[in-house]
């Protein structure tokens, strides 16, 4: 069942004020805004203007100048780094370049030393090389032009230089040699002359055809004993000392050995101008090696 309606709560309302458009912004809004508005113009024109409208006055302390001396050393008072004050305001002078003009001058000195000692060790290399080749037969014009680049002005590389182009045999074929020439040379000693008589010229013309030498004497002056002697010394290397012990032979004899004497002494020759030359080389790396050690700072 459903209550009657009552035609009072129905019926339309007669104010027109409640038909009207409600309004949202009010005047109390329009002020609360312009209040805004007002706080934001006056922080905008602080920001701006107020650095040079409110800056602040200096103390009196901080523009006025001490006369009294300050209880802290100068040291203390002055940055790291910078230079001392000097009285009347002057500039202080640089600081000094000795120490590193000292050290610039020790670099260029142990450079300089580095470099003879290198130049001297390369010479006495050199003429290691040049030794060896010069004790073969063959030239060793390479090798002394080699040398005479890392010694400029040797006398003994002079001298060398004609006997490089042919050298010379070996101590060990000079004995050989001699070995094959020794038994002619005892036989064209025992030569009678242009005045022998006749047998003393059959007897040497039968000795010229079956060579006989006595090899085991090497005492007294006989042309046997001084080929022997020779031939000794030329078993121990002596090529010296074989030349030496065949000084006394007779022209005949000589006449035979003349190749091997030629021979002999270009060895004899090159040798000695090895020898003088590694001999040098030796000492001047010696002594530059014992000049570079103390370099004073």
């Amino acid at each position: 069942m459903n209550a009657d309606v009552d035609p009072a709560e129905i019926a339309a309302p007669s104010d027109p004020a409640l038909y009207a458009r409600r309004r949202v912004m009010g005047p109390g809004v329009w002020a609360w805004l312009f209040l805004c508005l007002v706080c934001v113009a006056l922080g905008a024109g602080v920001a701006w203007f107020g650095p040079s409208l409110f800056s602040p006055r200096p103390k009196a302390g901080d523009s006025a100048i001490s006369a009294s001396p300050s209880p802290q050393p100068i040291a203390e008072r002055v940055a790291p780094g910078s230079p001392l004050p000097l009285e009347g305001g002057a500039v202080p002078p640089p600081a000094s370049t000795l120490p590193d003009e000292r050290l610039a001058a020790r670099i260029t000195a142990l450079e300089a030393s580095q470099k003879t000692v290198a130049d001297a060790a390369i010479a006495a290399l050199s003429v290691a090389t040049l030794a060896e080749a010069a004790e073969t037969s063959r030239p060793f014009g390479p090798e002394l032009l080699a040398l005479e680049r890392a010694l400029p002005g040797s006398p003994d590389l002079r001298a060398l230089e004609p006997l490089s182009r042919t050298g010379a045999p070996t101590r060990a074929g000079l004995t050989t040699q001699f070995g094959n020439l020794a038994g002619r040379a005892a036989s064209a000693s025992r030569s009678p002359g242009a005045d022998a008589d006749l047998f003393s010229r059959v007897r040497y013309a039968l000795s010229s055809i079956v060579s006989i030498r006595h090899v085991g004497s090497t005492k007294g002056s006989t042309p046997d004993a001084l080929l022997a002697k020779a031939q000794a010394l030329l078993d121990e290397g002596d090529v010296e000392g074989a030349v030496a012990a065949l000084d006394p032979l007779n022209d005949s004899a000589r006449e035979v050995l003349a190749p091997w004497f030629v021979a002999a002494n270009r060895r004899i020759e090159i040798d000695r101008h090895v020898s003088a030359v590694r001999a040098d080389a030796l000492a001047e790396l010696s002594r530059v090696s014992r000049a570079a050690a103390p370099v004073a700072p």
